[in-house]
């Protein structure tokens, strides 16, 4: 006979435990939703300019830094996990140590963009705000899935491993989490370059 503990060991938690996990994950989706919707409605009337642009830009610049630089090491990590050179439980104390550096380097992106005023008549513009929007939301179903990851049985060496569930989860976050990081980068670079 199969007890609670044992299922949530195999990966399989209790009915209760994971209604209450996805109520918190959609609430959690709608804070950084209007998080990032708050940012854009108010950009048109803290936009600075002069020292204050230069601060916004460089706060910003910081938040990439931050932000991406942990979801690099993260993602890194995780393709040596794949090739064989560290455990699965390593990489997930990797990516549990490193989401605190990626949400505040999102929070510094998102509260300094306000203040660069991005100009959302431009249809590029809007590409690196949904960009950005994907990446919160992101950031969300990544943290709850390494909560599940860590539920699972400590023995696992390879991707296949996994239950297909977690792996199609661990391949979209990863996908996901490259295009909008990438796609927000350049873009925002090459709208900063457009206008000097």
């Amino acid at each position: 006979m199969t007890t609670s503990t044992d299922s949530s060991v195999e990966g399989r938690s209790p009915r209760p435990w994971a209604s209450a996990m996805r109520q918190v994950q959609w609430r959690w989706h709608a804070v950084v939703s209007a998080g990032w919707a708050l940012a854009l409605a108010i950009s048109p009337l803290v936009k600075a300019s002069g020292v204050g642009h230069d601060v916004a830009l460089a706060a910003h610049l910081i938040g990439l830094v931050l932000a991406f630089g942990a979801v690099m090491l993260v993602d890194w990590h995780g393709l040596v996990w794949l090739s064989g050179l560290r455990t699965f439980r390593d990489s997930l104390r990797i990516g549990e140590a490193a989401h605190p550096l990626v949400w505040m380097g999102l929070l510094l992106i998102v509260v300094s963009g306000a203040f660069l005023g991005p100009d959302l008549g431009e249809p590029v513009a809007w590409i690196k705000q949904l960009a950005v929007l994907a990446l919160v939301n992101n950031g969300v179903a990544v943290r709850r899935l390494g909560a599940r990851l860590s539920l699972l049985k400590p023995r696992i060496y390879r991707i296949a491993d996994l239950p297909r569930h977690h792996r199609i989860a661990m391949i979209v976050t990863l996908v996901v989490s490259q295009v909008g990081w990438w796609t927000a980068g350049v873009v925002g670079f090459l709208a900063t370059l457009s206008r000097r």
